[in-house]
């Protein structure tokens, strides 16, 4: 049996997510139970709809997953995977998460956060039914959730290690810092521990990368948003035709358009955009091909609607409503536009942008107090209060800005 002491672990784990980062693959593949021969249990626990709520003794079915093939019962480490904003998942029998826990002879479960998926307390996504989604409330969840696995599933004694990547690279890092007893270490993957109102170094960052394929690229850009707002002006209709995309207002419509350049950047495709941008520089149909593009990277138009956003009925399979809730009303990351030179966005995406986007999304002004988040969870401080706590980010991540660099 080899030993699970904690730097070993997260030094291994630090060098996965940079080959991660370096081959463009999601931080987490999905299991497959159709392919899969991993023996994965999957089920519900009974948490707390309220964890501060002393009278309220509600409680809500979490979906969760478990896997115990390499686990050593007398010595063996859990590994707690944080599933994020979007539907829960185990992880698959190739990711590292489980070539590292064969090698450390680890545990692994994953939960699903609440609100998504299928792990919804409340019957509508009314304002009032959404008290409840908050990443405090969630940590809560997590707390409760492993001290019953420990006592029921693996034993007291377990060490716990929380793995996390983006909000849930966050939320590890959170479950260490709130819960020191409970959690031995976190990884977290570009954990975006600070909520940054006005979030400018996210399209700094685009700019630095697209620079990277020449000057041309960023220039190319720049030129199509601009004569998009032009193509807005002169004919609305067309344009969100052609983006097959009738709902859209033009707040929503620049969200959206502004994405299909920085969604690409950031999951590590600015290689072939800016060679898409150069092939496409004049063709007739570059509205179309951007559209396309838009689906190929995870921009899809009806999900930045906010007829979309506004949708109270519950789907396994759409987040956004939720999420919007949370950067709106807590944690920000308000993409605005950057402060060095021409922006990657549309210049009116400042903050009175996101104070009309965030109240047309819910018909009341909803905004977040990012001092008071900043200062009950840490903000990049938390880095020198917590030990045992390993940030990792890629190098052209623009969210890296949000978390802990060194």
């Amino acid at each position: 049996m080899k030993s699970f002491g904690f730097v070993t672990i997260i030094l291994v784990l630090a060098v996965s997510s940079a080959i991660l980062a370096r081959l463009h693959k999601p931080a987490f593949e999905a299991w497959d139970p159709k392919t899969s021969t991993l023996n994965v249990t999957a089920d519900t626990f009974d948490n707390y709809v309220d964890h501060f709520d002393p009278s309220n003794a509600d409680t809500f079915e979490q979906r969760y997953w478990f896997n115990l093939d390499h686990w050593d019962k007398h010595a063996g480490p859990i590994f707690f995977v944080l599933c994020g904003e979007s539907m829960g998942h185990f992880p698959a029998e190739s990711s590292y998460i489980m070539v590292l826990a064969k090698e450390f002879n680890a545990a692994v479960v994953a939960l699903e956060h609440r609100y998504y998926g299928h792990s919804v307390p409340v019957p509508d996504f009314t304002i009032e039914n959404l008290q409840y989604l908050s990443h405090d409330q969630a940590l809560a969840d997590s707390a409760t959730f492993i001290r019953w696995f420990k006592r029921n599933i693996t034993g007291s004694l377990s060490k716990v290690i929380v793995i996390g990547g983006s909000y849930a690279g966050a939320l590890s890092a959170w479950m260490r810092y709130k819960y020191p007893h409970l959690i031995t270490g976190a990884w977290s993957s570009s954990g975006v521990v600070n909520a940054v109102l006005d979030f400018y170094d996210f399209d700094d960052q685009i700019k630095k990368s697209v620079q990277k394929s020449g000057p041309e690229c960023e220039a190319r850009i720049h030129k199509i948003i601009s004569d998009t707002e032009a193509l807005w002006k002169k004919d609305p209709w067309k344009l969100r035709m052609i983006h097959k995309a009738p709902y859209l207002e033009w707040d929503d419509f620049m969200f959206y358009f502004s994405d299909i350049f920085v969604e690409t950047v950031q999951y590590g495709r600015r290689t072939s955009l800016c060679e898409f941008l150069k092939t496409n520089e004049n063709a007739p149909d570059l509205q179309e091909k951007l559209a396309r593009l838009a689906i190929e990277n995870r921009a899809a138009p009806h999900t930045y609607s906010f007829e979309y956003i506004r949708t109270l009925t519950p789907d396994p399979y759409n987040e956004f409503r939720q999420w919007t809730y949370q950067f709106c009303g807590s944690l920000a990351y308000f993409n605005t536009v950057g402060h060095t030179g021409e922006p990657m966005r549309f210049k009116d995406m400042n903050l009175d942008y996101w104070r009309r986007y965030c109240t047309k999304c819910f018909d009341k002004l909803i905004f977040p107090d990012t001092f008071n988040t900043n200062s009950m969870f840490g903000d990049t401080r938390i880095a020198k209060t917590v030990k045992n706590v390993i940030f990792t980010n890629g190098g052209e991540d623009p969210w890296q800005w949000a978390t802990v660099r060194s």
